[in-house]
């Protein structure tokens, strides 16, 4: 029985660790696993802390006297029972952080759908994208030129700000599926190659 719940307490260690570290990709924002950075910037130290808060405190509830049970045997239990109530905890957030940016990514495509079909019922489709504060590459007649160029095709690009909200990236998506078809139907197929010649000739012509 002893070793039995050193065993389960190790492997509850592991699972809680696991998940500690994977929970944040249990998410419907599409993420691409870092390992390098998950396991430097995890917390480490918080969660030692806890393990040790942990065995202090069952450390303290073994003294007492519960059905004759060795003190190895007691800590061992009462460790397991607090690890279980962390993982269930951890779970509980992970699953709760799920379904509240579910909700909110749901929204926000709902909102970017119909604002697709506004901009293609204008015949002014934007996609925007977050990229902080740019300096200006070109001169203002060439930035000009190009945004023309854009124009004739019927899309423009607006800078939002250096603020990256990974739920209206992933949303943008919605807005450029709706505007595919479209876009592909007024300027013809490969198009967004035809429009980029152009634009690399002005940039072409500039150096």
């Amino acid at each position: 029985m002893k070793k039995k719940f050193i065993y389960l307490n190790t492997i509850i260690i592991l699972v809680i660790i696991v998940v500690s570290i994977f929970g944040d990709y249990f998410s419907p924002i599409e993420m691409k696993f870092q390992y390098w950075w998950s396991t430097k910037y995890f917390e480490w130290k918080m969660l030692s802390i806890l393990f040790l808060s942990f065995a202090f405190f069952s450390a303290m509830i073994s003294l007492i006297d519960i059905k004759n049970l060795k003190y190895i045997s007691k800590f061992s239990r009462v460790f397991f029972s607090l690890n279980c109530l962390l993982l269930l905890f951890l779970i509980y957030n992970f699953t709760e952080l799920y379904l509240t940016t579910k909700i909110e990514l749901t929204k926000r495509e709902n909102e970017l759908i119909k604002e697709a079909k506004r901009d293609i019922k204008d015949d002014n489709v934007t996609y925007k994208f977050a990229g902080g504060l740019q300096l200006p590459m070109y001169s203002q007649k060439n930035e000009n030129s190009i945004d023309s160029i854009r124009k004739k095709y019927g899309i423009k690009y607006v800078n939002t700000g250096c603020i990256v909200d990974l739920v209206e990236i992933q949303a943008q998506e919605k807005y450029s599926e709706t505007v595919k078809s479209y876009l592909e139907k007024r300027n013809g197929k490969n198009w967004e190659y035809k429009m980029q010649t152009e634009i690399e000739n002005i940039k072409r012509d500039i150096r």
